[in-house]
């Protein structure tokens, strides 16, 4: 009796911890960033606008990290083709969008792509609820549909240059400074 009610027990404990876990949300890191724009990628990659949806559901694996992580899409012509958080920016053209300090983040994520393939840009930005803007740290990587060249993103607030390269120490990072040297 009592080694059926610790097997019964353990089984019930297994099952609720399992349960408990896959509730957790995601922690939102560099790591889990870099994941999610290579799964973004692969999926514009191979289904295109059809990937949108999967993109913009709030419930997918795309909008992660309590809502805080998104992914977006634009092209290297600079027009927003795709932004889970913003729709209202989709169609219109980002290049001119800059930070307080100048610092044209767009077009550095453009030629970041088209020179590297992927990396980080730091830029200030202001965080959606909140007036000031924020130090924001986007990681970008080249994707190509239906012959065409796009930028796939996302980003998170508050991660310095010297963290991102703590963690990818082989990672091309681009801020203002960098970008005014050439990337």
């Amino acid at each position: 009796m009592i080694k059926k009610f610790i097997f019964i027990f353990g089984v019930c404990f297994f099952v609720i911890w399992t349960l408990a876990s896959n509730c957790r949300a995601e922690e939102f890191t560099l790591q889990l960033v870099k994941e999610k724009v290579n799964a973004a990628v692969k999926l514009f990659e191979s289904e295109g606008e059809a990937s949108y949806p999967k993109f913009k559901d709030v419930n997918g694996p795309f909008r992660f990290a309590n809502g805080e992580g998104y992914i977006w899409i634009h092209s290297l012509s600079g027009i927003m083709v795709m932004h889970s958080t913003k729709p209202s920016m989709e169609g219109l053209s980002q290049l001119d969008l800059k930070d307080s300090t100048g610092f044209p983040f767009i077009v550095a994520m453009n030629q970041l792509v088209e020179k590297k393939g992927e990396g980080w840009v730091v830029y200030l930005w202001a965080k959606p609820g909140h007036a000031n803007e924020e130090l924001k740290s986007s990681f970008v990587k080249i994707a190509t549909h239906g012959g065409r060249k796009y930028v796939v993103g996302c980003g998170m607030y508050g991660v310095s240059i010297a963290q991102i390269k703590a963690a990818f120490p082989n990672d091309v990072i681009c801020d203002a400074a960098m970008f005014d040297k050439g990337i």
